[in-house]
């Protein structure tokens, strides 16, 4: 499976690496990069990864969960919205120390999360098999 996400993932760069603002991307490929880079991140190390720092173009959080809805992850959306809505004041996705301050504030050292996040889609594989799906879907738009 990662083959084929390693694939998708090229061509699409080999396309649009130039671009540097998901804005001006088609809106298929948007919606593979931004969750093909956030999984990855979050995979990594969790929602504290992922909101620990700031994306390119600072994209809202709410483009994030469109593109998981997009590939077929509503599921993983609404967790994922439901974290965003964690935090205490508007446009998170501009605001990079405050983010880390609540991050910081909220991080329960016991379970390694920030408290009330948990982290649902660290390691969720259903999120690389639809990725995968919908990259054969619409494969000629990363030719």
């Amino acid at each position: 499976m990662s083959d084929i996400i390693d694939e998708a993932f090229k061509k699409a760069f080999a396309r649009y690496g130039s671009i540097k603002n998901i804005n001006f991307l088609p809106p298929i490929i948007a919606n593979f990069l931004l969750v093909h880079d956030a999984q990855g991140v979050i995979d990594n190390g969790g929602y504290r990864y992922f909101f620990g720092s700031n994306w390119p173009n600072n994209p809202p959080y709410s483009r994030f969960v469109d593109a998981y809805i997009a590939i077929g992850c509503k599921k993983q959306a609404r967790d994922m919205e439901r974290v965003v809505n964690t935090f205490p004041f508007e446009n998170p996705h501009l605001h990079e120390t405050r983010r880390s301050e609540y991050i910081k504030a909220n991080f329960d050292e016991d379970s390694h999360e920030v408290k009330g996040w948990g982290d649902a889609l660290c390691g969720d594989e259903e999120v690389w098999e639809k990725l995968r799906e919908y990259y054969l879907k619409n494969k000629p738009e990363f030719a």
